[in-house]
């Protein structure tokens, strides 16, 4: 990513006369923008109404690990376990879809980004998560098949996709559900939207602040078209009787502006005609939603979900281990196995505690009184090496979808030997009577 950055703003700064300026000078490198926007430096960007792309949304590689697969194949078991199917819906890079003439001409020259290569990437991932048990349709596939709609699934001043965008991966999304056999969606094929709706929505864009503090420029608001779908919940006289049961947990995609603004779950609900309960979390990061539902009970309900629907950005991504076995802890987490505390956690920030008799599968956290966010986990075993992992909680989780209970999944760890965790947090937001776990 260094490497990328230092060529992007060496290309910026060699500017030609054959391409516009960027919005501002100051886009070009970080040690040129505030620091609020510092990390997202330097930004791609032209005329008011071209692409603005920042850094974070250049990474080059989507590959997940073999660990990072294993683990997503055990997340997966555990979804079937409770009798539902799980989904990965994750909206492909924007820089993908701007596509490589685009990247060049806003940076102004040959720039170290080859969109082939990366797309390659991404579409590699994704034949992973199928291999994993997950049902996962490609939308970078279905997004660049067809040039108005690669046209249309992004705004260019925002992160997010558009509502036609939402309807065409809710689209995607259904075939894949129809392939993978699920018995309740047997009996309906995908709905297709129209898209001479009524309805529309207008978005100034998640980039136009930083766009106007940084470089004094106005962008226009887009309005985008909603398409619409045959709803059988706005059908007073329909029979919802009998239908599929999705729950949506997703990210600022699907919940956008304290509200479901590109209509994800009406899309989802539309297509496969089914009834979707979106607890989706904008801000939540990539399982604050997931992790959520999961610890508030709601997939443990008399009637299970037909299907449960990850939605999250690839800026997340799922190429970090500590992410997947917060998740997998969150499943496979029973207080009812809980011995007696190993470590009451100190105070000071610093609790080490030792696992080396103990060969524990899962590490259970009760933190009663926390305020943490992030809690670092330096991995200690036999033969002297060391991991750390991290497990994380955004504030902007409700507190309908928190839990006193952290759980973190040790099972299968390189097989040296696991010796010792070490925990590292906030001392003073860890609260009292914080206490650590293990079966």
């Amino acid at each position: 990513m260094k490497h990328l950055l230092a060529a992007f703003t060496a290309a910026s700064i060699c500017a030609t006369t054959a391409h516009a300026a960027p919005l501002c000078s100051e886009f070009r490198s970080p040690d040129t923008m505030p620091k609020k926007y510092r990390k997202l430096a330097p930004v791609l960007s032209g005329a008011p109404t071209d692409w603005v792309i920042t850094a974070d949304q250049m990474d080059t590689t989507y590959l997940p690990d073999a660990q990072a697969v294993h683990l997503l194949s055990q997340i997966a078991s555990e979804f079937e376990a409770r009798g539902t199917r799980l989904a990965i819906l994750m909206a492909p890079p924007r820089p993908l879809i701007a596509g490589q003439s685009t990247l060049e001409t806003l940076a102004k020259d040959d720039i170290d980004f080859d969109v082939a290569a990366v797309s390659a990437s991404f579409n590699q991932m994704i034949e992973l998560l199928r291999g994993s048990g997950v049902i996962a349709p490609n939308l970078l596939a279905h997004a660049i098949s067809d040039e108005t709609l690669r046209e249309a699934f992004y705004y260019k001043h925002d992160t997010h996709w558009t509502p036609r965008g939402a309807a065409e991966s809710a689209m995607a999304l259904a075939h894949e559900v129809r392939a993978a056999g699920i018995d309740a969606f047997a009996d309906t094929p995908p709905v297709q939207p129209s898209l001479a709706s009524s309805q529309v929505f207008s978005e100034r864009g998640s980039l136009a602040d930083m766009a106007k503090a940084v470089c004094g420029v106005e962008l226009p608001p887009v309005t985008q078209t909603i398409p619409a779908f045959p709803n059988a919940e706005t059908d007073l006289l329909a029979d919802t009787t009998g239908r599929p049961r999705i729950l949506l947990a997703g990210s600022s995609f699907s919940n956008r502006y304290k509200k479901d603004a590109y209509r994800v779950a009406d899309a989802i609900s539309g297509t496969l005609q089914a009834d979707v309960i979106n607890h989706s979390v904008s801000g939540g990061g990539a399982i604050g939603a997931i992790e959520g539902v999961i610890n508030a009970g709601l997939l443990t309900e008399d009637a299970p979900f037909d299907l449960v629907i990850w939605e999250l950005p690839y800026t997340d991504g799922l190429r970090n281990p500590g992410v997947l076995r917060q998740l997998l802890g969150a499943l496979q987490n029973d207080p009812a196995k809980l011995a007696a505390p190993a470590a009451t956690l100190a105070p000071t920030g610093k609790t080490r505690i030792d696992v080396a008799n103990q060969k524990p599968a899962m590490m259970a956290l009760h933190l009663p009184e926390s305020t943490v966010q992030r809690i670092k986990i330096d991995l200690r075993f036999e033969d002297g090496s060391k991991q750390t992992q991290s497990m994380i909680r955004k504030k902007h989780v409700p507190a309908a979808l928190r839990s006193d209970w952290w759980a973190f999944s040790l099972a299968d760890l390189p097989a040296q030997g696991l010796q010792s965790i070490t925990l590292r947090y906030d001392g003073p937001a860890i609260g009292a009577g914080a206490t650590a776990h293990f079966y």
